[in-house]
């Protein structure tokens, strides 16, 4: 192969490359995109450059001599340029300092003294400065030992440069009388254009092996990233579910008591009607702000569309009652005059009263609010096949947001306003099956319509736990359950709120019913060592020992002692009903919301079936030492399979095996209390005839 040959096939493989990493650019990330499009115009200059040098004639060989070369010297220096790039290092226009001064020497050796021997010296020296700066770049930047490609890429550019020495000082010495590269067939001059040709050939394959690794480490750093992120989201959602549950359980709680109080208050003393008026705003004001927080803690799940809308008997003409008295304060500071019609009483809707009542109070605040001073804000509510509340006030919308006017955090004017009011609203609405809709224009004002379905549905049904009690409302008439019923029932209330214990026990104590407390789930197992409570009120979250554990504690020894379970109510202020259904599925019969209405608990006591109060007289108190607690349950379970595995080596008729069961039998039970069973024990070790009769009265 003659060098020209050589020229053109390297200039072939260079092109070829270097379309082809031009094709790859746009898969690789925007951090290496720099880098490659470096690599890239060097090697279309290095092509260039073969080419020209290929092409040189003794006619054009003044001009093409020094470009050709300064292609290729560019070329080599803008690899060199592309791996500071790649391992992010800063730019230094130095970096052009030897190719400008390699292709000035070139030319001088050209144009003035035509020597073969010298350009070839002065061109090996601006190569071995790009390509050994390179090299450096590449292995002083190395992260570990498994980067192969910029390893690869390192020794090529080594070994090019150790051809580029060698082939000086071959031609310095061997070769001095030769004008030119072309005329001579030596083996030097056919390997220099095909060495020319290994950076954009065998380079850039190493180069994309660079890349590669690159986006590798790139992506398992993401997948680290994302993995920490997706923790501190884990961790956050726990925070709001943490903060939820103190929301829910540390707040509702007192505010579950203190609208529980005035109740008990009239039951038990006859109050003044300016005594009645006190009860009636501490009752109204607890069960308000209960409904604030359920409203808050509703939101989220309203949003993010896991919110269960469960439909009540709603008198909307109540709440719309109780909104205008809660806001006619401000109303007055306006002089602003509220007009309410309604030709209908009541006006059900099949909707929440706490959600309604937060809608309203909203709407007709920002009317109050926008309304101009001495105006009339204008509530109109009527029922036909849907229940429709319009409320209107004089003034409209600004222009600029009356297209956003539903969205959220959307305000104007107001100070300290937040835009959820109407954001809030329209959720509420729309959440309900209705929906709230503006009309606005400069001179009839603004109107916003709440439409909500109506109670004709036969799955509404009456909340008797709602937390919101309109003016209008009277006290519910009380009842009392059944004499006969209440007197046997046995109540165990447990919560680690003292007042909520004080609170339902007096809510119980006037139907006659024998009632204990307990503070946490561990004195209420200990209770239930004692005697056995038909009906058991278990608060979720209590310090030592939770709800649920202590429930499934009661449950198996009542089940050990062959015992009727006790009804067990999960009263908790978490009314979700996806808590509900977890506590269900988990043993609780009922769950009730705090705070109980009186309604709630009589129908309770009434729905105990009789073999629910059913209790076996015959069992007889054990004290159990507190340390032996947390092992009494597999105790008990563990002797009565020693009675199972006794019986069996009686009808086996192993008499060794009966007395040394009997005998574990004795000390064991001995040891944890159970004294009467202890004797009946040492009673069959003296008379195994009767062991069949004695060991029922073992297992009572």
């Amino acid at each position: 192969m003659d060098p020209r040959t050589a020229f053109i096939l390297a200039t072939a493989f260079a092109l070829l490359n270097g379309g082809i990493l031009g094709l790859m650019n746009r898969g690789l990330s925007t951090n290496i995109r720099p880098a490659a499009d470096d690599w890239r115009i060097g090697t279309l200059l290095a092509a260039g450059g073969t080419i020209l040098l290929a092409a040189q004639s003794p006619d054009s060989a003044w001009l093409v001599l020094p470009v050709g070369n300064a292609c290729l010297l560019v070329g080599f220096t803008l690899y060199w340029r592309s791996v500071r790039r790649f391992d992010h290092l800063p730019d230094n226009p130095w970096l052009f300092a030897p190719a400008l001064v390699a292709t000035l020497a070139l030319s001088f050796f050209t144009w003035v003294y035509p020597i073969l021997w010298v350009r070839v010296v002065i061109a090996a020296i601006g190569w071995a400065i790009a390509m050994l700066g390179s090299a450096r770049s590449l292995l002083q930047h190395r992260q570990s030992h498994l980067e192969i490609g910029r390893v690869t890429l390192a020794g090529i550019l080594l070994l090019l440069t150790s051809f580029m020495i060698f082939r000086a000082l071959y031609f310095s010495i061997m070769m001095r009388d030769v004008s030119s590269i072309l005329v001579s067939d030596s083996i030097i001059n056919v390997l220099t254009p095909l060495s020319a040709s290994i950076l954009p050939v065998i380079g850039t394959t190493a180069f994309l092996m660079m890349c590669s690794e690159r986006l590798r480490r790139e992506l398992a750093s993401r997948a680290v990233e994302l993995d920490e992120k997706n923790t501190a989201l884990t961790r956050a959602i726990r925070a709001r579910e943490d903060a939820e549950r103190i929301a829910r359980h540390d707040l509702k709680t007192p505010l579950a008591s203190i609208a529980a109080t005035p109740a008990l208050v009239r039951a038990n003393h006859p109050v003044e009607p300016e005594q009645e008026a006190l009860l009636n705003l501490i009752e109204n004001a607890a069960r308000r702000a209960l409904s604030m927080v359920n409203l808050s803690l509703d939101l989220y799940r309203m949003e993010n569309g896991s919110y269960q809308f469960r439909p009540e008997r709603v008198d909307l003409k109540a709440i719309t009652l109780t909104a205008i008295e809660d806001l006619r304060v401000h109303a007055n500071s306006k002089q602003v005059i509220i007009e309410f019609r309604c030709a209908q009483s009541p006006v059900y809707a099949a909707a929440n009263a706490e959600l309604c009542y937060s809608c309203v109070a909203n709407i007709l605040k920002n009317a109050i609010e926008a309304a101009s001073d001495g105006s009339t804000v204008t509530l109109d509510l009527h029922a036909t096949d849907y229940v429709h509340l319009s409320i209107h006030n004089d003034t409209a919308v600004p222009a600029n947001l009356r297209d956003r006017f539903f969205e959220k955090y959307v305000t104007q004017g107001k100070v300290e306003g937040s835009g959820l009011g109407t954001y809030s609203s329209h959720l509420i609405a729309a959440v309900q099956g209705g929906k709230l809709s503006m009309l606005t224009s400069e001179s009839s004002g603004t109107t916003l319509t709440l439409t909500l379905n109506s109670d004709t549905d036969t799955n509404v049904v009456n909340n008797p736990n709602s937390t919101l009690i309109p003016i209008t409302e009277e006290v519910q008439q009380r009842k009392t359950p059944s004499t006969s019923l209440s007197d046997s029932i046995q109540i165990l209330v447990v919560d680690d709120d003292t007042y909520n214990c004080k609170v339902i026990s007096r809510q119980l104590s006037q139907y006659g019913t024998q009632i204990r407390t307990a503070l946490n789930g561990r004195l209420a197992l200990e209770s239930c060592l004692a005697f056995r409570p038909n009906l058991i009120f278990m608060d979720i979250e209590m310090p030592i020992m939770g709800g649920i554990q202590a429930m499934q504690a009661i449950r198996a020894l009542q089940q050990a002692r062959r015992q009727m379970p006790s009804v067990i109510v999960a009263f908790s202020s978490d009314d979700g009903i996806d808590s509900q259904n977890r506590f269900l599925a988990l043993g609780f019969d009922l769950c009730m919301s705090k705070p109980a209405s009186t309604a709630s608990l009589i129908q309770l006591l009434e729905g105990l079936s009789s073999q629910s109060i059913c209790d076996d007289q015959n069992i007889k108190p054990v004290p159990i030492h507190r340390n032996l607690l947390a092992d009494i349950t597999g105790f008990i379970a563990s002797r009565l399979q020693f009675i199972d595995d006794l019986k069996q080596a009686i009808s086996e008729e192993n008499s060794l095996a009966s007395a040394s069961i009997v005998h574990k039998l004795k000390g064991s039970l001995a040891m944890y209390g159970f004294e009467y069973a202890a004797q009946i024990c040492q009673e069959i070790e003296h008379n195994p005839d009767a062991t069949e009769i004695n060991l029922e009265l073992v297992e009572e």
